[in-house]
Formats: C-alpha cells, structure tokens, sequence
C-alpha cells in the first residue's frame, strides 16, 4: 500500500535513501554524496514533508520505497536496493502519475540520477535535457499523462 508520509516513518526512509546513495548512486562525488546524505536525514524528511506531498511505500508495516510529488515534479523516488527491480518502483511512479492526475496536471516531470535514466525511460519518459543542480548530473526527463 501507498500512504502518506507519516513523522513516524522518517528512521526507515531515511535509512534506505542512505542505503541507495551508498549502494546505487555511484555517479555522485564527495561534494554531491555529502548533499544527498543531508537532504536524507530524517529531520530534513520531516521538514520535506511539511512542503511537497511525500509517501511511503508500505507492506505489512515496513517501508520499502518513498516518492514525492511537487509542483508537477516527481520527487524522492527511493526504493530498499535489496527489493528493487520487483516492482516497487513502478508501483511507486505510477502511484505519483495518478496523484498528479488527479490534481489536473497533464505531464509531469523529474531529474534522474545516471544510473536511474534506463528504470524512468521503460517507464516512457522522454529526456529532455542534462542538468547540473549543485554540481550533479541530471537527466531531464518528462511524461504526458
């Protein structure tokens, strides 16, 4: 199930973002690395949370993925690295496509990390451009929904 962030649920997402930064994100220099880690703290998901729609994916009470959702941008999309390429992720996007249709947005769009552009484009997301947000590559990427 796909619930609402909770205050509660800040200890488990904060530690499988860490996990994904550490195991999955290997683009990331010390710089960029140091930035992601803060932005994953749970102080900082509490806070996060109080400013963009964030979930949580949940399965018989523990949190395996989170995902967020602002202003027409699909945000924080972290899955536990020992239980992606099961679905979680797809569940997870597709859970933010429908919450953006349902607040009448007609495409939305995200930054990829590198190594998440290939999950995103099976997903038919176009690339749009490269960014260099705080001196990390990103892929643009959009979708008409």
């Amino acid at each position: 199930m796909i619930r609402k962030f909770k205050d509660d649920d800040a200890e488990e997402c904060s530690k499988i973002m860490l996990n994904c930064i550490g195991k999955n994100l290997i683009s990331l220099n010390k710089k960029n690395r140091d930035f992601m880690i803060k932005c994953s703290l749970p102080e900082s998901l509490i806070k996060k949370s109080k400013e963009v729609f964030l979930f949580v994916y949940e399965k018989d009470g523990k949190i395996f993925g989170t995902g967020a959702f602002d202003k027409g941008e699909i945000r924080t999309m972290f899955v536990n690295p020992l239980l992606q390429k099961k679905g979680i992720g797809k569940k997870m996007l597709n859970f933010l496509i429908d919450f953006a249709k349902s607040k009448n947005y007609k495409k939305v769009f995200l930054k990829s990390s590198l190594e998440a552009e290939k999950f995103y484009g099976k997903q038919r997301f176009k690339k749009t451009g490269e960014n260099n947000d705080f001196n990390f590559r990103t892929i643009e990427m959009e979708k008409e929904i």
